[in-house]
């Protein structure tokens, strides 16, 4: 039986070429191949000329792809676990890890589109270091044609520190349901050593908002924003989110008086915030309850030219809830591919780890 092949044509391709992640170069470039040229890079005049003489499936495959590497800003969460064997990680985790009945999804729009299995890491050197990557994809129907398949990747990150005695869980996540998944992976793993005597029975650690003063989660986000390491250059705080904290006792100080008890939840934006009376004047610290800051950075080196925002968070103002890092806004002196900007997103992100564990066992009061 032969196969069928959708290919769009009349208002199905106009629609599937009206999605935002195909641009006005990605359709100039099938004209140009075909021998049609056009002075515009406008995607309105464009777009037009390739619905009404039609695609071919190479084409549609082609633009597809351009959409089909979107995903969401990549996310890290970190996460210990106290080691207490001489065993390798390697050894501790097994090839044919279960990652079984991960989701559960009674509508069938969201499966594993990959085998996902743990292994050795980076260069396949370090048997103490071990990932495993993971593929969702999500139908959803009610999306336009062209938007209704998406894919979303995450891990999980193992990595042993074999003269401290603590095994790091990094999880990366880019959407929901990514996000559900490398948790539940990571509450596998955490029982699976567990039970095989690989960590001490202490319950794994996670960075959260209650495990900080006001005053110290300040200098923590602050000190985590202001990042000069390897080809990341901090330039400087453009937004900070934060809540005044109506719990603390004692006389209010004019500054947080004037936010008025109604104002629960503040988005300031500008400059040099980290220079705020807020963030700055030690007696308005304990009043704060900071929960995300967002900043602008260089990156220079041989290999890389460009800038970018990091946002580094709390979701929320609640104490069980686990800090976040991704990258916005990166801008790259050359074109790159969208799975190579993700890749560089994701060692934006590996460069603040080490400083983040760091600053978390020098802020944290757990």
């Amino acid at each position: 039986m032969t196969d069928l092949f959708f290919i769009p044509t009349g208002d199905y391709l106009r629609q599937f070429i009206g999605n935002t992640m195909i641009k006005a170069a990605d359709i100039k470039d099938i004209l140009k191949k075909r021998g049609v040229f056009s002075s515009s890079s406008d995607k309105k005049i464009l777009g037009p000329i390739l619905v009404k003489s039609g695609i071919s499936p190479v084409e549609f495959e082609l633009l597809k792809e351009s959409i089909q590497t979107k995903e969401e800003n990549p996310k890290i969460q970190t996460r210990k676990l106290k080691w207490k064997s001489d065993d390798r990680l390697l050894d501790a985790i097994p090839h044919d890890f279960d990652f079984s009945n991960l989701i559960d999804d009674p509508f069938g729009t969201i499966s594993i589109d990959n085998a996902p299995v743990f292994t050795v890491a980076g260069d396949g050197k370090d048997t103490n270091n071990l990932i495993a990557e993971i593929i969702i994809k999500r139908n959803d129907k009610t999306k336009n044609f062209g938007d209704d398949v998406s894919y979303h990747k995450c891990s999980v990150e193992l990595k042993l520190d074999g003269n401290n005695f603590d095994l790091t869980v990094f999880t990366q996540h880019s959407s929901k349901e990514t996000l559900s998944l490398v948790n539940k992976v990571s509450n596998r793993i955490h029982k699976h050593l567990k039970e095989n005597s690989y960590v001490s029975d202490a319950p794994i650690e996670k960075i959260l908002f209650g495990n900080f003063t006001n005053e110290s989660r300040i200098d923590f986000l602050i000190q985590m924003a202001k990042s000069n390491a390897m080809y990341l250059h901090y330039q400087d705080m453009k937004k900070i989110h934060m809540s005044p904290d109506e719990d603390v006792k004692g006389k209010v100080p004019t500054e947080i008086a004037l936010f008025e008890k109604k104002i629960k939840d503040l988005m300031f934006k500008g400059k040099s915030l980290d220079s705020s009376v807020f963030l700055k004047k030690q007696d308005l610290k304990k009043y704060i309850k900071l929960c995300g800051v967002t900043s602008s950075y260089e990156l220079s080196d041989s290999e890389h030219r460009g800038s970018c925002l990091v946002r580094i968070y709390f979701p929320e103002f609640d104490n069980n809830s686990e800090l976040l890092m991704e990258v916005e806004n990166l801008n790259i002196s050359r074109k790159l591919p969208a799975e190579k900007k993700s890749d560089i997103k994701l060692q934006i992100l590996k460069i603040l780890e080490t400083k983040k564990l760091d600053l978390y066992k020098k802020y944290s009061i757990k």
